[in-house]
């Protein structure tokens, strides 16, 4: 399956990949958190793809954007506008029914949004529904047997995604 992000900010892109990352790994410390919303080859699965972006996002970054993102101070001649990501990639579409399944349950589980702040969900919704929508698309252009959970996502996550 083909799946494509972007035109987004890098720097949207490495902020995410930071907190997901996060948020793996406290689910990892404490696995009792993971009941019935994530296993640990999901998990796994999506530490995979999380470094696969984080790699493409940090090839994709100039250096005024690596400063900013370090919070360094940036030279007087470089200018302040944001490097934008894009990928392609080909994905197993098995695969990425699992990585959205598992996304969507994420998205909804008490245990996991406890351990999120409202300023953290705000900052990295965006992104997260941008991914969300990239699935659909990819999986919607694999044809109907995928249906039933691009369905279910579009009806918990319908108003917040693009159509």
């Amino acid at each position: 399956m083909q799946l494509e992000l972007g035109p987004i900010a890098v720097e949207d892109v490495i902020s995410w990949t930071r907190f997901a990352r996060r948020l793996i790994c406290e689910m990892k410390v404490d696995p009792a958190d993971l009941a019935g919303v994530a296993s640990p080859d999901l998990l796994s699965a999506w530490a995979d793809m999380i470094d696969n972006l984080e790699h493409h996002a940090t090839s994709q970054v100039s250096q005024a954007a690596q400063l900013a993102i370090l919070d360094a101070p940036t030279p007087p001649d470089t200018a302040p506008t944001p490097d934008m990501f894009r990928w392609t990639g080909s994905i197993d579409v098995e695969l990425a029914e699992y990585l959205l399944h598992g996304l969507h349950r994420c998205v909804h589980s008490e245990s996991l949004l406890s351990r999120i702040t409202p300023q953290e969900r705000t900052k990295q919704a965006p992104f997260t529904l941008h991914l969300v929508q990239s699935f659909i698309d990819g999986l919607t252009a694999e044809g109907l047997c995928h249906l039933q959970l691009v369905d279910q996502v579009r009806t918990t996550l319908g108003q917040l995604l693009d159509h």
